[in-house]
């Protein structure tokens, strides 16, 4: 009887033990989630930046700061898709497809494809060149980051 207790206790102990050691990555899953959320919104700020000096809303200092923070958040994005964090973007309209981890090499000439466009993007808004930014401009969106989002990402139909 005393056996058959410390072995439920240990399983116990042990139990209690997995769960620990699941809830920290879940926590983590959410929160690596969230920052992905927060840089694909920055990359939309970044966008929207550019379009306000196409646009005659805003200078070109600002286009120029905004394009050099795209290229920055494109060549470090891998960072906010490590493996084991597929799941709806907070918001829930959109989820990461399994194919950026199934198809990893994929997924960074893509991104790769993306930052090269960005720095064409940057390159053109420091020239103040409004065709050659609005080129640049439509390229990164429908060659870059539509190359990405066409394939790795999806929108959650509620």
């Amino acid at each position: 009887m005393r056996s058959s207790r410390l072995i439920l206790a240990a399983a116990v102990l042990l139990a209690i033990g997995f769960a620990g050691a699941m809830s920290a990555p879940a926590a983590d899953k959410e929160q690596v989630i969230k920052d992905r959320q927060a840089v694909m919104k920055a990359q939309g700020a970044d966008m929207g930046a550019v379009k306000g000096f196409l646009d005659d809303k805003n200078d070109q200092a600002k286009a120029v700061a905004a394009a050099t923070e795209l290229v920055q958040s494109l060549v470090t994005l891998t960072e906010v898709f490590p493996p084991g964090t597929a799941g709806p973007s907070p918001d829930g309209k959109f989820a990461t497809k399994p194919d950026v981890w199934s198809d990893w090499d994929d997924f960074n000439v893509r991104r790769s494809t993306a930052a090269g466009k960005a720095d064409g993007l940057m390159a053109a808004t420091k020239t103040g060149d409004k065709a050659a930014i609005q080129a640049a401009f439509a390229d990164l969106g429908k060659n870059g980051c539509g190359g990405c989002h066409g394939k790795f990402r999806e929108e959650i139909k509620k």
